[in-house]
């Protein structure tokens, strides 16, 4: 600058002009050249420090601006400024003293006095906070940054529609502001208000295509949506824009449960709460994939923190009285669904809950506070719809009404159908693959990569055919662990390198080396459910698909297969909301293509692999005489008898499918040909079974 002659007043107005014209770089460079050379300047010291801060980089902005505001402690520009980056720096004990010098420095300084209101809102005073915004508007009645604020503030004291008068009051102001719109946005969200929260959000992304927070909402949106594809492009590009959100990684990791990747939503949740261990919504996702993947304990820890953190976030009270039933434990998961019930949000949800476990009368409450929402139900978000007309199907069910029922279930399987991609002629050309590829010359090559392992037992058949109580009388047995229902088998044998899942393909591409390693695998993941155990039950219905893989690659493993009559099967499917599966289930005559591939399956199981190597019982005969049948199954697993079997309903376990409540109960057989309740309803159905039907 001494060879340019230039002064520092001059060189100061070069820097601001390369800075309010967007030339950060140069800016950069002037700033620094004055504080080389006069150290002392502060006003160059505080934009290098607002620089660093606009490009996220906290400690050279603090280091700035604590060397400003020496050089010049009554400064009160500096001092609000610097109260906002130590707030964003987590630093907040620091950012209300210097807050609090800024307002007492220069008491008619409406930003002074907003900016200390947001440290007092980070730490969680809402009064305080409050009445700074409050004087920030006395002074400049449209600062719209107060007036968004005041909207935040009552969106944290559950009052939402405040929140939203309020943003709209300050986008009115600044339409411009990306922060308060996706504010908005947010909150319609939260308020269930999707169509309203999509019309604002239209055109947003061409003004603002590099707002991480814009395209989180637009992920939380797709989901809400059940566009599970688009919504995981919107949280990866949230997080490539700020990979510091962690609510960004409960997006991602929200929408990768949905599409059944549990274990790689773990580790999006998992880093979420690395950004942000005291997140509330992150401990909820985290401990739903970790029940999800059977770490019961630490689910349950995470729950409680995620209460103790946020005490009305309804699901995860909801979510810890799912755990309780899927552990028999009633009365608690009784106590958690009234808890949430008594809630301000989401009350349906606990009903919806209180009615799956609860004997239902004519005069239960939770019938009453279910058939106090029909005239809301169309106007339901599609996922909260689909689930209260399942609920309420249930509760008619129960009470006999079976027309009234049927037509509640019918809507919801409309509603799930309408919000998912099934393809039921993929399902048709995987049963020809499947009766193609594992013909005896298949068979005979797994033989020569087969272990000689006789950990696992395989329980197969349709959805809904009893798979859960045969499992229950396995596991009741000194000998049996019963592991529920495992992806590990199709993850393993079933995956191609694009990602894609089919197994006949997958199978026949694999070396001779890779299928023995793969079975290897396959057993090692199935004796964590039970290390100390001789044997571990597989549960998964699916698996039927499967038999000629398992006795090839696992010959001294056990498979039992489970039958049921079709309609019987096909009616407890259809009138059953499933989680993440069994996407067949919500169309009539969707239901009865997948039974009748079932079929064709089975019989060639039947035809092509030697006898004995599955054992078929039949759900009625289970329920006729069930120490019979159950005597049969269990020596066909190589066990001596155990009374204990006979007693499955007594025994400590987990149930995670929707026979939880069942298998709690001696056996019943009420159950038994249960469709003619249901045959007027049900001819699509009965025309495309036909006489398709199990025979062995």
């Amino acid at each position: 600058m001494a060879q340019q002659q230039i002064s520092v007043q001059d060189a100061f107005a070069q820097g601001m002009a390369h800075y309010e014209q967007g030339r950060l770089q140069q800016a950069i460079r002037m700033f620094t050249q004055i504080v080389h050379a006069i150290p002392g300047f502060a006003p160059a010291h505080h934009m290098l420090g607002l620089i660093a801060f606009q490009a996220g980089q906290f400690d050279p902005a603090i280091q700035a601006l604590t060397q400003a505001v020496k050089l010049q402690p009554e400064n009160a520009h500096f001092l609000t400024n610097f109260t906002e980056i130590l707030r964003s720096a987590g630093q907040l004990e620091q950012a209300r003293e210097i807050g609090q010098r800024a307002v007492r420095l220069a008491p008619g300084s409406a930003a002074a006095h907003s900016n200390l209101g947001l440290v007092y809102y980070d730490q969680g005073d809402l009064d305080q906070a409050q009445a700074s915004q409050d004087r920030a508007l006395a002074l400049a009645p449209e600062f719209d940054r107060a007036i968004n604020n005041l909207g935040s503030i009552a969106r944290d004291r559950g009052n939402r529609e405040e929140a939203v008068r309020q943003y709209e009051k300050a986008l009115r102001i600044n339409p411009n502001s990306a922060e308060t719109a996706n504010n908005l946005i947010s909150v319609l969200i939260e308020l269930e208000q999707v169509t309203e929260a999509r019309k604002r959000s239209e055109g947003l992304l061409e003004r603002f295509p590099r707002h991480a927070e814009l395209h989180r909402n637009f992920g939380r949106l797709f989901t809400l949506e059940n566009d599970l594809d688009k919504a995981e492009t919107a949280f990866r590009n949230a997080i490539a824009l700020d990979g510091k959100k962690a609510e960004s990684f409960v997006g991602l990791s929200q929408v990768l449960f949905e599409k059944n990747h549990p274990k790689l939503a773990l580790v999006e949740a998992e880093q979420a709460l690395r950004l942000d261990p005291d997140n509330a919504s992150a401990c909820l996702q985290a401990a739903l994939v970790k029940a999800h993947l059977g770490d019961v304990q630490a689910a349950s820890d995470l729950y409680h923190k995620a209460i103790d953190l946020k005490p009305d976030l309804t699901a995860s009270r909801l979510a810890l009285g799912h755990l309780a039933m899927e552990q028999g434990e009633f009365d608690t998961a009784r106590q958690h669904f009234e808890t949430a019930a008594q809630a301000s949000e989401d009350t349906l949800s606990a009903w919806i809950a209180l009615a799956r476990l609860d004997k239902i009368t004519e005069d239960s409450p939770a019938l009453r506070a279910l058939e106090a929402e029909l005239p809301r139900a169309d106007t339901m978000l599609p996922q909260k719809a689909l689930a209260f007309h399942y609920a309420l199907g249930e509760c008619y069910e129960k009470l006999r009404r079976h027309d009234e029922a049927f037509a509640h279930f019918t809507k919801g399987a409309a509603i799930k159908r309408s919000l998912i991609t099934y393809d039921p002629a993929e399902t048709d050309r995987l049963t020809d693959d499947l009766i193609a590829t594992f013909d005896a010359a298949m068979i005979d090559r797994l033989r020569g990569c087969a272990i000689p392992d006789e950990t696992p037992i395989f329980v197969v058949g349709m959805p809904r055919s009893g798979t859960t109580l045969t499992e229950s009388i396995l596991n009741a047995h000194p000998k049996v662990i019963g592991a529920g229902e495992l992806n590990d088998l199709q993850n393993l044998f079933g995956r191609l390198e694009d990602g894609s899942s089919n197994l006949p393909r997958a199978v026949q591409a694999m070396s001779d080396a890779t299928l023995t390693r793969r079975a290897e695998d396959y057993v090692e993941v199935l004796r964590q459910h039970g290390p100390e155990a001789p044997h571990v039950v597989d549960k998964m219905p699916a698996n039927f698909q499967l038999i000629g893989l398992i006795h090839g690659l696992l010959p001294n493993a056990k498979i039992i297969h489970i039958a049921r009559n079709p309609l019987d099967t096909c009616l407890s499917c259809y009138t059953r909301l499933f989680e993440r599966s069994q996407l067949h289930s919500y169309d009539q005559v969707e239901l009865g293509r997948y039974f009748n591939n079932y079929i064709r399956v089975m019989n060639h199981w039947h035809d092509t692999l030697p006898k004995g190597a599955f054992h078929s019982i039949h759900y009625e005969a289970l329920v006729d005489d069930i120490e019979t049948v159950a005597r049969g199954l269990i020596d066909f697993c190589g066990l001596d008898w155990d009374a204990a079997c006979l007693e499955f309903h007594s025994a400590k376990r987990r149930v995670r499918t929707a026979s939880v409540q069942q298998v709690r109960q001696p056996l019943y057989s009420s159950s038994k040909a249960k469709w003619h309740r249901y045959q007027a309803h049900l001819q699509p159905l009965i025309e495309t079974i036909g006489d398709n039907h199990i025979t062995f």
